[in-house]
């Protein structure tokens, strides 16, 4: 029997979390399952660029739109859909999904529901993000099974009470470069840049998790102590004029460029000397990975599954987060020490080949998908959560 799985997701981009679903349902496909994309955003957008992206690769997409938060109406669509069209399982990528479902009576529910913890993204502790957080955390209680991508996201306290068998570790996984891919069109102005000089590179949101601002200011110290480098962060969010303040405050005009969200960004990766991941949190990093794959030394803070990644820094250099002292200690290592960085980056690209690839991902989702399906009518007859 053909499984046929929806996976739902509230996309703000197309980033790790994005990425990492659209690799997923690429494999499934090829594993032969019936796969789809349920994409939910607001009233009024008329495509976000993970549709686009599923669609280029030839995917299949239903895009719902409705209010912002918890609009059952719209999750009714949702379902309606999902019962209407066959599919076996309920794959939720994201709060919205997690919440929109998981706290949505299993008897009227029906469907089996499967959550991906990606990681979260709230730092502060009043935001919306952490109401969000909150509601989400509720509803992992009655979910089928919740998956995370990296061990470290098992001692979470958010996680406390879940039944053991019902937690997975599922690693993210990217595929294999082809060797027979077409050339990517690059913007030229971000390559030059590169070119230009020494380059420290980072891929990623422009919001505070993302800890551009520790990043920025080691690498003010970096270059008051004579280090001859530029920095390129590819991405777009909320922190962009607080990051231009800073950058303008450290007299950095002309050796940071911030050109915003460049699609399929992982292909400047190449024009990047040195990769560095300045995260406060994190689940386990699509931009590592990719990063690894494109033989780029990283330094990368210690959060979530990084060291997992790195193999305790056995394929890259560590430090703690918030620490722009230490960032820019290893930074300056990286730089002055080629022979090592060489040394470590090979052991990363081993690593990423063995054990992070997206056809091991989708297999091992497989695996849980069927158990959970076995389970399925035994769980569901048991009426209300």
């Amino acid at each position: 029997m053909t499984i046929k799985v929806l996976h739902i997701i509230d996309s703000g981009g197309l980033y790790g979390a994005e990425l990492v679903l659209l690799n997923l349902a690429t494999e499934q496909r090829a594993l032969g399952l019936d796969v789809a994309i349920a994409s939910i955003g607001e009233p009024g957008i008329a495509e976000k660029p993970v549709e686009a992206e599923a669609v280029r690769r030839g995917l299949a997409v239903e895009r719902f739109r409705m209010r912002a938060g918890p609009n059952y109406r719209g999750a009714w669509e949702i379902l309606r859909h999902a019962r209407r069209e066959g599919f076996d399982l309920l794959h939720s990528h994201g709060y919205k999904g997690n919440i929109l479902f998981g706290l949505l009576p299993r008897r009227l529910r029906r469907l089996p529901l499967i959550a991906t913890l990606h990681g979260h993204t709230s730092t502060r502790r009043c935001s919306k993000l952490r109401l969000y957080e909150y509601l989400d955390t509720l509803s992992l209680r009655f979910m089928d099974a919740v998956v995370l991508v990296s061990g470290t996201m098992a001692a979470s306290l958010r996680l406390a009470g879940r039944p053991g068998r019902s937690l997975r570790v599922i690693p993210n996984g990217i595929p294999a470069v082809s060797s027979d891919a077409p050339a990517p069109t690059l913007d030229q102005e971000v390559v030059d840049y590169c070119r230009g000089g020494y380059c420290i590179g980072a891929i990623g949101r422009l919001s505070r998790e993302k800890g551009h601002r520790f990043l920025l200011d080691a690498f003010a110290s970096l270059r008051a102590s004579g280090i001859d480098a530029r920095l390129v962060v590819l991405g777009e969010g909320p922190e962009r004029a607080s990051l231009l303040e800073q950058i303008a405050g450290h007299g950095l005009e002309g050796q940071v460029l911030l050109p915003g969200y460049r699609e399929a960004a992982s292909n400047y990766l190449p024009y990047f000397d040195l990769f560095v991941n300045s995260s406060l949190s994190e689940g386990l990093p699509l931009t590592v990975l990719e990063a690894m794959q494109a033989a780029v030394p990283i330094v990368a803070t210690a959060v979530g599954g990084v060291p997992e990644l790195l193999a305790g820094g056995a394929a890259g250099r560590l430090v703690p987060p918030r620490d722009a002292t230490a960032l820019a200690g290893q930074i300056k290592a990286a730089i002055d020490q080629p022979e090592q960085s060489r040394a470590l980056i090979e052991r990363a690209t081993i690593m990423v080949r063995r054990d992070f690839s997206s056809q091991t991902m989708a297999r091992r989702y497989l695996d849980l998908y069927n158990e959970v399906l076995v389970e399925g009518d035994s769980s569901f007859s048991g009426g209300d959560k």
